[in-house]
Order: structure tokens, then C-alpha cells, then sequence
């Protein structure tokens, strides 16, 4: 994997897991989106990133 994939990865995870917590934690979509859609798009979002920090560890 060349190094510039790696970093793009890395950001992925951070971006992934950095929308997770804006979706749950962060009033900025409590008026726009229902509290169901949103805990569950941040759980999404919170997963996908655990996922491709696996795959970023297991293709290293």
C-alpha cells in the first residue's frame, strides 16, 4: 500500500468517526433531523469507521 493511500485512509477514519460524534453529540442537526435518524446515521457512520480502520490495520 503506498503512503498516500495510507493517509487518505487514516482520513477516512478520522472523518468517518468525526461525523459519528457530530451526529450524536452535536446540536447542529437537532432542528433538521429527527433523534431516531440521527442516532442511527451516527451509529452508521461510527461502524463504517471502525470498519475501515480494521481494513487499514489488516492490509498494513
Amino acid at each position: 500500500m503506498s503512503k498516500i493511500y495510507y493517509v487518505f485512509g487514516l482520513f477516512m477514519i478520522i472523518f468517518y468517526v468525526g461525523m459519528a460524534y457530530i451526529m450524536i453529540f452535536s446540536p447542529i442537526f437537532v432542528k433538521r433531523i429527527s433523534a431516531p435518524l440521527r442516532y442511527g446515521m451516527g451509529a452508521l457512520f461510527f461502524l463504517y469507521g471502525i470498519f475501515r480502520a480494521y481494513r487499514q490495520i489488516k492490509d498494513r
